[in-house]
């Protein structure tokens, strides 16, 4: 899936879910444990508050759904700058790590995540790389 740019300068914006069958069978729910322990370090708070946030409205509205921004960061503790405000930059954020895709009109949610990469695997304090072997070791 591509990501363009999403147009914010609308008060609202339609979120649907991005369905990948690799990762429904064998992903992680963006709302698990695993987002919180380990996609944490990687993404940061506010891009996984967004995620979780976006992840579980798509629980309640499967077939998508219409998202007030300017409610949404406020919700989240967030502000919204029609493109330049912290929701904005939470949102690229997850984008740039395909957790989010983005259309002009249309955010594509993931609500199955993958497991991250050695590469962000290894940036990790090392009490978390361990913890994260071990989980890999026993399942």
């Amino acid at each position: 899936m591509t990501s363009n740019s999403c147009d914010f300068t609308n008060s609202e914006i339609f979120v649907s879910e991005w369905v990948d069958p690799v990762l429904t069978a064998s992903g992680f729910d963006a709302c698990s444990d695993y987002v919180e322990t380990y996609w944490l370090g990687v993404i940061g708070p506010s891009a996984t508050w967004v995620l979780r946030y976006l992840s579980r409205e798509l629980e309640v509205f499967p077939n998508g759904y219409c998202l007030d921004l300017a409610d949404t960061a406020a919700a989240l503790g967030l502000a919204f700058r029609h493109g330049t405000g912290s929701l904005e930059r939470a949102i690229e954020r997850c984008a740039t790590f395909g957790l989010i895709a983005q259309a002009p009109q249309c955010l594509i949610v993931r609500k199955k995540v993958p497991s991250i990469t050695k590469r962000q695997l290894l940036r990790l304090p090392t009490v978390l790389q361990h913890s994260h072997s071990q989980l890999f070791a026993t399942s």
